[in-house]
């Protein structure tokens, strides 16, 4: 498919990059974190569209999606009606559209993002959970064919998610959600290894990362695994947002853990940890030119007076630099179109 070929192009392009530039086989011991954005309430979904070099991520809540123009220092959003926004990725072939995950709405948002827009174009693709009301959409990734995985959760009352609420859906082009792992309790932090043949997914209270065998033809997964059980290494936090670099090992951030871990799933040891100025990390994505720049997203919900003073910087995107390691592209939804 075009995807695949487009992904093993740029994924070439990468790694020649990252050779002329010195960064094969590099390791920084000294990173840098800066913050590029202003806070917003709950950011989360980071998506670097290596066609514009822009970086699109959410602010669940708030129902917006954002894009973040590094270059031209430029933040841009729109609105979507539908409800809390989990995720929002670009179009294959059709650079002013999106697919998002609103409420249960799987919707196509038609954005000039160079502009701000309370009242873009949304059309309803399909809907999950259809037998309930209480759920929302969560976190979700495209697989290199162009699939859509994302999922559900339940409500949240008084501070606390009720369980086994949500599933892990696929989406294809024909635009008929699959359950793929149900019931789920916080869906999150899709990755695919290089090879193509993993594919690595948290249910957050669970405190673990689990590793499928991928069979990236038909779509489908097996032989689950624990890959990485943050409890058994006394890490403090829970595994929200995740992604993946070059090398096969994971970026996972830890919401109430003010830190992004990185870990071989191979393995199951923890290779560093990275601190962060905001103690709710929501996830990570690989982005910059030469896919270098770790893009970590934070939420500032829930935050009383006193931890608002000691991190008034949560809710802010940040940048980690010199981490000596580059990610993969990410993939974009491809929609069949009439």
């Amino acid at each position: 498919m075009a995807i695949r070929n487009l992904r093993v192009f740029a994924l070439l392009m990468v790694a020649i990059l990252g050779s002329v530039h010195g960064l094969k086989g590099k390791r920084q011991t000294k990173y840098i974190v800066n913050q590029v954005t202003e806070p917003v309430q709950h950011a989360e979904g980071p998506h670097w569209d290596y066609r514009s070099e822009t970086l699109f991520f959410v602010d669940i809540h708030e129902q917006k999606i954002y894009r973040l123009n590094s270059r031209a220092k430029s933040l841009t959003y729109t609105y979507i009606a539908n409800g809390p926004v989990g995720v929002a990725i670009p179009v294959e072939d059709s650079p002013d559209q999106l697919v998002a995950g609103a409420g249960t709405d799987f919707v196509l948002v038609t954005w000039d993002a160079t502009n701000n827009d309370t009242n873009p174009t949304i059309n309803v693709l399909t809907k999950v959970d259809t037998d309930r009301t209480d759920t929302r959409w969560n976190d979700g990734k495209v697989d290199s064919s162009g699939r859509f995985w994302g999922g559900t959760m339940g409500p949240e009352i008084n501070g606390v998610i009720t369980l086994n609420r949500g599933s892990l859906y696929r989406i294809t082009n024909e635009l008929k959600p699959e359950k793929m792992v149900s019931p789920v309790s916080i869906s999150n932090g899709e990755a695919w290894n290089i090879q193509d043949n993993k594919f690595y997914y948290i249910d957050s209270p669970t405190r673990q990362i689990v590793s499928y065998s991928f069979d990236s033809y038909k779509g489908i997964i097996s032989n689950k695994t624990i890959a990485f059980d943050l409890k058994s290494n006394n890490i403090i936090g829970t595994p929200d947002g995740m992604t993946i670099d070059v090398n096969g090992n994971l970026w996972v951030a830890l919401y109430g853990g003010n830190h992004v871990i990185n870990v071989n799933p191979r393995t199951g040891k923890l290779l560093r940890a990275i601190k962060i100025p905001a103690e709710q990390v929501t996830s990570v994505a690989f982005g910059g030119p030469l896919l270098d720049i770790l893009y970590v997203t934070t939420s500032r919900i829930g935050l009383n007076e006193s931890q608002l003073l000691s991190q008034p910087k949560a809710g802010s995107v940040f940048a980690v630099k010199n981490l000596g390691i580059q990610g993969l592209p990410a993939n974009l939804f491809e929609l069949t179109r009439a």
